[in-house]
């Protein structure tokens, strides 16, 4: 039961690197602003993410077998306390070097995800600027009633739908 508990973890290390390279392939994309190329790293995440959430579930089976095979464990104990239960003391060293390998590239993940979600923000910041001198927008000096912006439309596009 150790060892698929190890098989497990060793998954999830890998899909979560796989989302790490992709969160930096999306950081390039996004910087060029490459919509299609975003497109298409959106679907390689889902599915990455798909499998991860699977392999989760995975994970949380095993553990479930081990409490009812091992006594001593609880599931409010951390994975620490879970692989000090471990009988055998390699597969112990080795599920605790792959649960920090698993925590690091899982920290690095959300990192990354950070920095994209603030590059995504200023994109569309960017997008809506844009559009507003596109089509004219712009605000006045003074407020409206009720202490509202004034904000003024100009007509550049003759459009009938």
């Amino acid at each position: 039961m150790w060892q698929d508990l190890a098989e497990v973890i060793n998954t999830l290390i890998a899909e979560y690197q796989k989302l790490e390279k992709l969160g930096r392939e999306k950081r390039s994309v996004l910087a060029a602003v490459d919509l299609k190329g975003l497109e298409k790293l959106v679907h390689q995440e889902e599915a990455i993410i798909a499998t991860i959430n699977k392999t989760e579930k995975q994970r949380q089976a095993v553990i479930s077998q081990l409490a009812k095979q091992y006594i001593q464990i609880n599931p409010d104990m951390t994975m620490r306390d879970v692989w000090g239960q471990c009988p055998d003391g390699q597969m112990r060293d080795s599920l605790m070097s792959s649960h920090k390998q698993l925590e690091n590239v899982v920290k690095n993940t959300q990192e990354l995800q950070g920095n994209n979600e603030i590059m995504i923000s200023a994109a569309l910041e960017a997008i809506n600027y844009k559009l507003n001198q596109l089509g004219g927008t712009s605000v006045e000096p003074s407020y409206g009633s009720g202490g509202q912006e004034k904000v003024t439309h100009e007509k550049n596009f003759d459009l009938e739908v």
